[in-house]
Protein backbone atom coordinates (compact mmCIF):
# COMPACT_ATOMS: atom_id res chain seq x y z
CA UNK A 1 0.00 0.00 0.00
CA UNK A 2 3.30 1.95 0.63
CA UNK A 3 1.51 3.91 3.37
CA UNK A 4 2.00 2.91 7.09
CA UNK A 5 -0.86 1.17 9.03
CA UNK A 6 -1.09 1.00 12.92
CA UNK A 7 -3.49 2.99 15.12
CA UNK A 8 -5.94 6.09 14.45
CA UNK A 9 -3.93 9.25 14.82
CA UNK A 10 -5.57 11.55 17.49
CA UNK A 11 -6.30 14.13 14.59
CA UNK A 12 -8.41 12.14 12.80
CA UNK A 13 -12.63 11.75 13.25
CA UNK A 14 -14.46 8.08 12.78
CA UNK A 15 -17.34 8.58 10.67
CA UNK A 16 -19.86 7.30 13.23
CA UNK A 17 -18.37 10.55 15.24
CA UNK A 18 -19.19 13.00 12.22
CA UNK A 19 -22.66 15.22 12.47
CA UNK A 20 -23.66 13.90 9.24
CA UNK A 21 -23.79 10.32 10.58
CA UNK A 22 -25.68 10.94 13.54
CA UNK A 23 -29.52 10.01 11.54
CA UNK A 24 -27.73 6.83 11.50
CA UNK A 25 -27.85 6.71 15.31
CA UNK A 26 -30.99 8.14 15.69
CA UNK A 27 -32.30 5.26 13.63
CA UNK A 28 -30.21 2.57 15.62
CA UNK A 29 -31.61 4.29 19.06
CA UNK A 30 -35.62 4.20 16.84
CA UNK A 31 -34.97 0.78 16.92
CA UNK A 32 -33.43 0.00 20.04
CA UNK A 33 -36.32 1.53 21.47
CA UNK A 34 -38.78 -0.66 19.80
CA UNK A 35 -36.91 -3.62 20.97
CA UNK A 36 -36.66 -2.27 24.58
CA UNK A 37 -40.74 -1.65 24.40
CA UNK A 38 -41.65 -4.91 22.98
CA UNK A 39 -39.47 -6.97 25.35
CA UNK A 40 -40.73 -5.08 28.22
CA UNK A 41 -44.44 -5.84 27.43
CA UNK A 42 -42.78 -9.61 27.23
CA UNK A 43 -41.65 -9.71 30.73
CA UNK A 44 -45.32 -7.95 32.02
CA UNK A 45 -47.13 -10.89 30.31
CA UNK A 46 -44.75 -13.55 31.72
CA UNK A 47 -44.75 -11.75 35.20
CA UNK A 48 -48.44 -11.11 35.15
CA UNK A 49 -50.19 -13.56 32.76
CA UNK A 50 -48.16 -16.11 33.14
CA UNK A 51 -47.89 -16.03 37.06
CA UNK A 52 -44.62 -15.03 37.74
CA UNK A 53 -44.42 -13.42 41.42
CA UNK A 54 -42.79 -13.49 44.82
CA UNK A 55 -45.27 -15.43 46.23
CA UNK A 56 -45.27 -18.45 43.81
CA UNK A 57 -41.54 -18.83 43.37
CA UNK A 58 -39.88 -16.86 46.11
CA UNK A 59 -37.97 -13.73 46.40
CA UNK A 60 -34.43 -15.28 45.30
CA UNK A 61 -36.04 -17.21 42.52
CA UNK A 62 -37.71 -14.12 41.02
CA UNK A 63 -34.45 -12.36 41.50
CA UNK A 64 -32.58 -15.04 38.87
CA UNK A 65 -35.55 -15.01 36.82
CA UNK A 66 -35.30 -11.52 36.10
CA UNK A 67 -31.30 -10.90 36.15
CA UNK A 68 -31.31 -14.06 33.24
CA UNK A 69 -34.41 -12.19 31.68
CA UNK A 70 -32.09 -8.73 31.67
CA UNK A 71 -29.38 -10.55 30.33
CA UNK A 72 -30.98 -12.06 27.22
CA UNK A 73 -32.32 -8.27 26.69
CA UNK A 74 -28.91 -7.17 26.54
CA UNK A 75 -27.78 -9.81 24.15
CA UNK A 76 -31.06 -8.69 21.81
CA UNK A 77 -29.45 -5.16 22.16
CA UNK A 78 -25.92 -5.96 21.25
CA UNK A 79 -27.11 -8.39 18.37
CA UNK A 80 -29.12 -5.20 17.15
CA UNK A 81 -25.92 -2.87 17.37
CA UNK A 82 -24.04 -5.38 15.42
CA UNK A 83 -26.47 -5.77 12.50
CA UNK A 84 -26.51 -1.70 12.64
CA UNK A 85 -23.85 -1.23 9.66
CA UNK A 86 -23.59 2.44 9.55
CA UNK A 87 -22.50 2.60 12.85
CA UNK A 88 -19.43 0.80 12.23
CA UNK A 89 -18.12 2.35 9.03
CA UNK A 90 -14.56 1.74 8.09
CA UNK A 91 -13.61 5.40 7.47
CA UNK A 92 -11.90 8.23 9.14
CA UNK A 93 -11.20 11.75 8.45
CA UNK A 94 -9.04 14.54 9.87
CA UNK A 95 -10.51 17.76 10.75
CA UNK A 96 -10.20 19.32 7.01
CA UNK A 97 -12.09 17.27 5.25
CA UNK A 98 -15.63 18.44 3.81
CA UNK A 99 -17.16 16.00 6.09
CA UNK A 100 -16.48 18.00 8.69
CA UNK A 101 -18.48 21.41 9.91
CA UNK A 102 -15.40 23.36 9.96
CA UNK A 103 -13.68 24.93 7.78
CA UNK A 104 -10.16 23.25 6.84
CA UNK A 105 -6.93 25.23 6.91
CA UNK A 106 -4.94 22.19 5.53
CA UNK A 107 -4.64 18.47 3.62
CA UNK A 108 -7.49 16.58 4.09
CA UNK A 109 -6.98 13.11 5.12
CA UNK A 110 -9.14 9.57 4.49
CA UNK A 111 -8.25 6.40 6.56
CA UNK A 112 -9.57 3.20 6.12
CA UNK A 113 -10.08 0.59 8.63
CA UNK A 114 -8.68 -3.15 7.74
CA UNK A 115 -9.53 -6.49 8.75
CA UNK A 116 -6.66 -6.67 11.26
CA UNK A 117 -7.85 -3.89 13.29
CA UNK A 118 -5.35 -1.21 11.85
CA UNK A 119 -5.70 2.26 9.81
CA UNK A 120 -4.08 3.07 6.56
CA UNK A 121 -4.34 6.10 4.60
CA UNK A 122 -6.42 5.10 1.43
CA UNK A 123 -4.32 7.02 -0.69
CA UNK A 124 -4.66 8.69 -4.39
CA UNK A 125 -8.00 7.34 -6.62
CA UNK A 126 -10.81 5.26 -5.60
CA UNK A 127 -11.01 1.95 -4.78
CA UNK A 128 -13.07 -1.14 -4.97
CA UNK A 129 -13.71 -4.58 -3.70
CA UNK A 130 -12.30 -7.95 -4.81
CA UNK A 131 -12.27 -11.54 -3.84
CA UNK A 132 -9.15 -12.16 -2.10
CA UNK A 133 -7.50 -15.64 -3.28
CA UNK A 134 -5.34 -16.30 -0.77
CA UNK A 135 -7.50 -15.85 2.38
CA UNK A 136 -10.72 -15.13 1.39
CA UNK A 137 -13.12 -12.69 2.11
CA UNK A 138 -12.53 -9.07 0.69
CA UNK A 139 -9.48 -7.48 -0.81
CA UNK A 140 -9.54 -3.36 -1.42
CA UNK A 141 -7.49 -2.55 -4.21
CA UNK A 142 -7.12 0.81 -6.57
CA UNK A 143 -10.01 1.43 -9.11
CA UNK A 144 -7.74 2.09 -12.12
CA UNK A 145 -5.77 0.42 -14.81
CA UNK A 146 -3.50 -1.02 -12.11
CA UNK A 147 -5.39 -3.02 -9.91
CA UNK A 148 -3.43 -1.99 -6.83
CA UNK A 149 -3.82 -4.07 -3.53
CA UNK A 150 -4.31 -1.72 -0.58
CA UNK A 151 -5.48 -4.41 2.00
CA UNK A 152 -7.40 -7.02 2.78
CA UNK A 153 -10.97 -5.20 3.96
CA UNK A 154 -12.92 -7.78 5.48
CA UNK A 155 -13.58 -11.54 6.34
CA UNK A 156 -16.76 -10.72 4.69
CA UNK A 157 -17.37 -11.59 0.59
CA UNK A 158 -17.34 -8.36 -1.43
CA UNK A 159 -20.84 -8.63 -2.51
CA UNK A 160 -22.10 -8.29 0.96
CA UNK A 161 -24.81 -5.07 0.67
CA UNK A 162 -23.10 -3.50 3.55
CA UNK A 163 -19.58 -3.84 2.09
CA UNK A 164 -21.01 -2.24 -1.19
CA UNK A 165 -22.04 0.89 1.05
CA UNK A 166 -18.68 1.29 2.87
CA UNK A 167 -16.75 1.18 -0.68
CA UNK A 168 -19.01 3.75 -1.90
CA UNK A 169 -18.97 5.99 0.90
CA UNK A 170 -15.07 5.97 0.92
CA UNK A 171 -15.17 7.08 -2.84
CA UNK A 172 -16.90 9.93 -1.30
CA UNK A 173 -15.06 10.86 0.67
CA UNK A 174 -12.16 10.77 -1.47
CA UNK A 175 -13.69 12.82 -4.38
CA UNK A 176 -14.47 15.13 -1.33
CA UNK A 177 -11.14 15.31 -0.33
CA UNK A 178 -9.63 15.68 -3.91
CA UNK A 179 -12.14 18.92 -3.91
CA UNK A 180 -10.74 20.40 -0.97
CA UNK A 181 -7.03 19.98 -1.68
CA UNK A 182 -7.30 20.18 -5.45
CA UNK A 183 -8.86 23.15 -7.69
CA UNK A 184 -11.90 23.21 -9.62
CA UNK A 185 -11.13 20.90 -12.48
CA UNK A 186 -10.84 18.34 -9.65
CA UNK A 187 -14.07 19.38 -8.10
CA UNK A 188 -16.15 19.12 -11.55
CA UNK A 189 -14.57 15.87 -12.00
CA UNK A 190 -15.39 14.34 -8.00
CA UNK A 191 -18.76 15.92 -8.81
CA UNK A 192 -19.10 13.94 -12.29
CA UNK A 193 -18.49 10.71 -10.57
CA UNK A 194 -20.57 11.02 -7.80
CA UNK A 195 -23.74 11.70 -9.40
CA UNK A 196 -22.94 8.64 -11.44
CA UNK A 197 -23.01 7.15 -8.20
CA UNK A 198 -26.90 7.21 -7.88
CA UNK A 199 -27.17 3.91 -5.98
CA UNK A 200 -25.05 5.31 -3.34
CA UNK A 201 -25.11 3.31 -0.18
CA UNK A 202 -28.57 1.27 -0.36
CA UNK A 203 -31.08 0.95 2.38
CA UNK A 204 -30.11 -1.37 5.61
CA UNK A 205 -32.99 -3.21 7.37
CA UNK A 206 -32.38 -0.64 9.82
CA UNK A 207 -32.79 2.61 7.39
CA UNK A 208 -35.77 0.95 5.15
CA UNK A 209 -37.62 4.74 5.87
CA UNK A 210 -35.16 6.94 4.04
CA UNK A 211 -32.14 7.06 1.81
CA UNK A 212 -28.69 8.37 3.13
CA UNK A 213 -28.05 11.86 2.02
CA UNK A 214 -24.51 13.38 2.58
CA UNK A 215 -25.45 15.97 0.38
CA UNK A 216 -22.13 16.39 -1.70
CA UNK A 217 -23.56 18.62 -4.26
CA UNK A 218 -23.69 21.31 -0.87
CA UNK A 219 -20.16 20.50 -0.49
CA UNK A 220 -19.17 20.68 -3.98
CA UNK A 221 -20.99 24.08 -4.22
CA UNK A 222 -19.20 25.58 -1.35
CA UNK A 223 -15.48 24.63 -2.88
CA UNK A 224 -16.62 26.62 -6.22
CA UNK A 225 -17.49 30.16 -3.76
CA UNK A 226 -14.46 30.24 -2.52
Amino acid sequence: MGETRGELSIEMRRFSSLEIARPFFYRFLVILSIYVFLFACLLAFLFEGVGFSQSNIGLSSSFLVAIGLVFIGSIGAYFIYLKSPMLHVPLAVNMNHPFMDELGLGAAVVMVKFSDGTWGNVGEGRIRLTVDELVGGSLLIRDDDTYAPIGHFSSLPETHPALKRYVMLINQAIALRDAANGGEDLIESAREREQQDSGLLERSWLEEQESIEIEPEGLFSKFRKE
